[in-house]
């Protein structure tokens, strides 16, 4: 089981359940546990009852409520599930109190960013937060970028180059589809993955490349196979 941290103000919820198909594509069993301080994939993307904490959504277990691991594995065993069901426990986290709980060590982290000032100030003091309670500063950093020019060494400076990066940089562009796709993902309960840009496309492939160490052309080519198999499914052979 591969644990993965996805830390920053920033709503991650669309790219965490893209990089969650992906990985299913792959046919690995994800759990995505919404730690988020607003609920966001709760009150966003799953149709939960209030009682309830565990949502499919498109072969994707979303855990949300749980602020701890062991608050994780009591909501599992409530479900008659455990965490060792799964290949991949993914946590999204947004707020100091969430990284302040007890969590284990995570086999990777990712900081997801981006150009929003308000965001970048709020991070300083999150990021700075699991650094001491990890005693561990390396991450990777994932950035959404728009049109504006920011200096690359900004956020970096901000946090007086305190993060060790794990590997290269990734970006993500954000363009002007992100809110559509975001609603049809939150309203139809599905995942339009074909619609993303082939950057963001990219990206996402590489990242889940370098969780599982396979090359990226095997992560691209579950997920044609997928596509295809699904647009074969209701098909009917002819009679010879």
């Amino acid at each position: 089981m591969k644990t993965i941290l996805l830390i920053g103000t920033r709503n991650k919820a669309d790219f965490s359940l893209y990089l969650s198909h992906l990985m299913t594509n792959l046919g690995k069993r994800v759990l995505l546990v919404d730690a988020t301080k607003q609920q966001l994939y709760r009150h966003g993307y799953t149709r939960l009852k209030k009682d309830e904490q565990l949502f499919d959504f498109q072969g994707i277990d979303i855990l949300c409520g749980p602020v701890s691991w062991l608050q994780v594995e009591e909501c599992l065993r409530i479900n008659q599930e455990s965490t060792t069901n799964y290949d991949v426990v993914m946590v999204d986290v947004d707020s100091l109190e969430a990284v302040a709980k007890e969590w284990p060590t995570f086999d990777q982290r990712f900081y997801i960013g981006d150009e929003d000032r308000m965001h970048q100030t709020l991070d300083v003091e999150l990021l700075h937060r699991l650094f001491d309670e990890t005693e561990e500063t390396g991450i990777t950093k994932v950035t959404f970028e728009g049109k504006y020019e920011l200096d690359s060494t900004y956020f970096n400076n901000l946090m007086n180059n305190r993060p060790r990066w794990v590997s290269v940089e990734h970006f993500i562009e954000l363009d002007d589809f992100e809110s559509s796709l975001r609603f049809q993902m939150q309203h139809e309960t599905m995942i339009p993955f074909k619609k993303l840009s082939k950057p963001y496309k990219e990206t996402l492939s590489d990242l889940v490349s370098s969780i599982f160490h396979v090359h990226k052309d095997e992560v691209q080519g579950a997920v044609k196979q997928k596509f295809f198999r699904f647009g074969n499914k209701n098909k009917q052979e002819l009679p010879v």
